[in-house]
């Protein structure tokens, strides 16, 4: 007797992507410097929250056989969400509990800038495998890579907020959030009406 295959997985690539739009609109605010420090720790235990429930998500996608939106998923859950929440929150609890201390235990940034620009390389090398799915989502990696190029820039050399190449990150930041939030949108509308009705594109790469 055949094995009796259980219900099947949906996507849960909209979702995460839901997510990260909304937090790099956050980011984006945070880059052009229009909050005070107050805003960093609850930037960063949204990011962690966000983190919380992307991680379980980009192993359903693992488990659906789609290593490529699987392993973005895990990269958004584990070093952006989870990573730079936790850099972030952690830099609110010292300007709270360390503003007199020694300038050794004060937050330092730059390590964030480090792991930006390696974040930043990630999406890059993800350009010739998003490349054969769409042209859109291409581009969009694109703009990330180049934003958090700038981040990293940015924060390696101790530029405030609101200053270039900050507000640039920021910029790309909302072009980003902006493109996410329509390809999740995109993604739910043509499975529920099982057609084509928002179009994200064909691919750029044979």
């Amino acid at each position: 007797m055949a094995e009796e295959k259980g219900p099947q997985w949906a996507m849960a690539t909209p979702a995460v992507l839901y997510m990260v739009g909304v937090a790099c609109i956050g980011i984006f605010g945070l880059l052009m410097g229009w909050f005070n420090p107050g805003a960093i720790p609850i930037m960063g235990i949204f990011l962690i929250m966000c983190g919380l429930v992307t991680l379980p998500l980009g192993v359903i996608s693992l488990r659906r056989g789609d290593i490529l939106l699987g392993s973005i998923n895990m990269v958004f859950g584990a070093l952006i969400f989870l990573g730079l929440g936790s850099i972030l929150a952690y830099v609110g609890w010292t300007f709270a509990n360390l503003g007199g201390a020694p300038d050794i235990l004060q937050a330092d940034l730059r390590i964030a800038g480090f792991f930006a620009a390696g974040i930043s390389l990630l999406f890059f090398l993800f350009l010739p495998s998003v490349g054969k799915v769409s042209w859109l989502i291409f581009l969009a990696f694109i703009v990330l890579g180049v934003g958090l190029a700038f981040l990293a820039a940015g924060l390696i050399n101790g530029t405030a907020f609101g200053d270039f190449p900050l507000n640039a990150s920021g910029y790309c930041f909302l072009i980003w959030a902006i493109m996410v939030i329509y390809l999740s949108t995109a993604f739910i509308t043509n499975t529920v009406y099982q057609a084509p009705k928002l179009s994200i594109g064909g691919p750029i790469i044979k």
